[in-house]
């Protein structure tokens, strides 16, 4: 028998674990940008939460931002204002 600690399955990963770490020249999807999304609402519904759930997902944060901003498709102005007429 071994002692030696093994790598955790899929079993393993909650639903809010954050995803591996993705090189920064991966474009962001939309879907990583929905799964975050949930993350941020599921820890807004726990108010007070666990610190070890906020750091992931600080990390998460940090790596999807990161990602963001190495995309050189990723605007770099804000969109112009709409113009509303009557």
């Amino acid at each position: 028998m071994s002692v030696e600690p093994t790598a955790p399955t899929a079993a393993d990963q909650t639903t809010s674990d954050p995803a591996p770490l993705v090189p920064t020249d991966t474009p962001v999807t939309t879907r990583e940008i929905a799964e975050f999304l949930r993350h941020l609402t599921e820890l807004r519904g726990a108010r007070g939460g666990d610190p070890t759930e906020r750091a992931a997902f600080d990390h998460r944060k940090t790596e999807l931002f990161t990602r963001l901003a190495a995309d050189p498709s990723t605007p770099t102005s804000p969109p112009a204002a709409e113009r509303h007429t009557p």
